[in-house]
């Protein structure tokens, strides 16, 4: 019964991320026409199921008693591992699939377009976690070192991800996809208070 109901509400949560670029269609596709107008869509859909990444592998990452029995232990590091990948490739076509239609060459840099700067910020950051975790021996990065270092940046993640997505796009300028997206925030902050706080009083029980 509660598989059930977690499936339901992953698939509402699912369906309506990637309705908001055809509900609240952003003003930059008003100006766009036949493949420039597809990639830039695509785009955004993309990036969304980023976002949706994002926030899985937050919740893959702090675990907790429910995800461990449901998943297993082995089958939830692995879907971590595998998720981060997932989301670095995301990451990278959302980039590309948005800078096309745009011209390669002409990259948003500066002051006005400070919103996609603090994207790609996003994304060095995330690029850097998946390199330092799929290559942490290769590269001779001590475990407590990367893990210090990778737990930082998770927490810094979700932050960036939200200034980028509220000053991005104008989509969420309404007041629906906003309450969505603070939605998910509140409930992956709750998860984590939740978890971490049941491990803090054990430990110093």
């Amino acid at each position: 019964m509660v598989r059930g109901l977690l499936l339901v509400l992953l698939a509402l949560i699912f369906t309506g991320t990637l309705s908001i670029p055809f509900v609240y269609e952003s003003q930059t596709l008003w100006y766009k026409t036949g493949y420039d107008k597809s990639l830039l869509r695509g785009g955004q859909l993309v990036g969304l199921l980023a976002a949706l990444s994002i926030f899985f592998q937050i919740l893959l990452g702090v675990r907790g008693k429910y995800l461990e029995e449901f998943f297993g232990m082995t089958a939830l590091m692995s879907l971590h591992r595998v998720n981060g990948l997932t989301l670095a490739l995301l990451a990278i076509l959302h980039i590309v699939l948005v800078q096309v239609p745009e011209g390669i060459a002409n990259l948003p840099i500066g002051v006005r377009f400070w919103p996609e700067m603090v994207g790609m910020l996003l994304f060095s950051i995330i690029l850097t976690m998946v390199i330092s975790s799929q290559f942490r021996l290769q590269i001779g990065l001590a475990y407590q070192r990367w893990r210090l270092i990778h737990r930082m940046l998770a927490y810094l993640v979700p932050f960036l991800l939200t200034v980028h997505v509220l000053f991005v796009s104008d989509s969420f300028e309404h007041r629906i996809p906003q309450t969505g997206l603070f939605a998910l925030l509140v409930a992956v902050a709750v998860w984590i208070l939740r978890i971490k706080g049941v491990y803090w009083l054990k430990k110093k029980a």
